[in-house]
């Protein structure tokens, strides 16, 4: 089973961008996955007054946990990923070349696709 553990900026763009998440993540694992993000990326969604995004990811099924180490949002991403040996999905390039550094994998966008970081 897949772990992906996403962040703040791909739900936006999913749901911008009209993407089926889910479709898009069924299609690249070809197998089982689950998917989750933390509390923090929910609240950022709150900050930048995105509730639409917000409601709709919630009636998606995302799992959104309580992971609170007192760090930023990116750090407490990184611990949860470490955690549950999980892959982090974000657009974010600082984000993804710091989880690449901890041997955690990454996906990202590529076009109407997604791509996986070569760890």
């Amino acid at each position: 089973m897949n772990d992906v553990v996403i962040d703040t900026n791909v739900m936006v763009y999913c749901f911008d961008n009209k993407f089926d998440l889910r479709d898009l993540l069924d299609n690249f694992f070809q197998s089982g996955f689950s998917i989750s993000t933390i509390k923090k990326c929910m609240d950022e969604l709150n900050i930048i007054k995105r509730q639409d995004v917000k409601s709709f990811f919630i009636s998606y099924g995302i799992k959104v946990v309580e992971f609170d180490k007192g760090k930023n949002t990116d750090d407490t991403l990184l611990d949860f990923c470490l955690y549950k040996n999980g892959i982090l999905f974000t657009e974010d390039k600082e984000l993804r070349a710091k989880a690449n550094k901890l041997g955690i994998r990454t996906l990202s966008f590529d076009g109407r696709a997604v791509k996986i970081s070569n760890k």
